[in-house]
């Protein structure tokens, strides 16, 4: 219960990531880093075993939904907490319903966790969530370190044990995949947009999870590598048409200064 309570209490303060996991101030152990695989497929048929001591693999976990996927593991004394608790808080706001829309999936880097860990952790996400454990939405995972390290290393997951603080070094990150298991999103840090996150889920989804209007907003929105977020495409289209315009210039003038020259020198 102190758990659960604590838990709640991390889901319901508003933080932002602190300046020693700046990813651009902070230089991570080495080995420890994330390298996109944008495009590239999970292999589905990688086998865990689930909260309940049932073996499930990857495929049965995503459940064909696009999957919201987080790499941590479940005695993290501090960071894995906070990023399953902004995943938590940030999936609640978007509106969409888990196991309908969508499929949370956790999944255990240390390989000698086993389900009773994963039930704890499990039981207290959801129910901060407001959401029953009783239900199969969002597994949370633990296997065996080939099954793990396939896992991480197909979505570009570095991470490293510190036998010194007995700990897990690793980075803060949220990832999105597609229904056939595609890494579609990269989401860093220890909260996320509801509404960037929605959008990469409904993207992820090839639109059939969400609304019209989320559908009409994808037209609007585009995801900026450089910012991480989905940002207005008339940016885009701003600085195209400053193109355009410059070129129809150029074109103006130079069919000006051929004239010109044909003239020739006026007397």
């Amino acid at each position: 219960m102190i758990a659960h309570a604590a838990i709640a209490l991390v889901l319901a303060l508003p933080f932002k990531d602190p300046p020693e996991l700046d990813r651009d101030t902070a230089a991570p152990p080495q080995g420890v880093n994330v390298v996109e695989r944008l495009g590239e497929r999970v292999p589905l048929d990688l086998s865990f075993t689930d909260w309940r001591g049932q073996p499930m693999t990857l495929a049965q976990a995503t459940g064909g939904k696009p999957a919201v996927l987080v790499l941590a593991y479940y005695r993290c004394p501090a960071l894995c907490n906070l990023v399953l608790a902004g995943t938590a808080r940030a999936l609640r706001e978007t509106g969409l319903e888990s196991g309908r829309d969508y499929q949370a999936v956790t999944v255990s880097i240390n390989p000698s966790e086993g389900p009773p860990e994963a039930a704890e952790r499990r039981r207290g996400y959801l129910q901060a969530m407001g959401r029953s454990d009783l239900s199969g939405e969002w597994p949370f995972l633990v296997g065996q370190e080939p099954a793990i390290r396939a896992l991480a290393e197909a979505v570009g997951f570095g991470y490293r044990y510190d036998a010194q603080l007995k700990q897990f070094a690793h980075v803060a990150v949220t990832m999105v995949l597609t229904p056939d298991g595609t890494v579609s999103r990269y989401w860093y840090g220890l909260s996320y947009p509801p509404r960037d996150l929605r959008l990469s889920l409904v993207e992820a989804s090839g639109g059939r999870v969400g609304t019209t209007l989320d559908r009409v907003l994808l037209t609007c929105f585009q995801y900026d590598p450089a910012s991480r977020r989905y940002g207005w495409v008339v940016t885009a289209i701003m600085k195209g048409g400053a193109l355009l315009v410059f070129a129809a210039l150029a074109t103006l003038l130079g069919a000006l200064w051929r004239r010109e020259l044909k003239r020739g020198p006026r007397a």
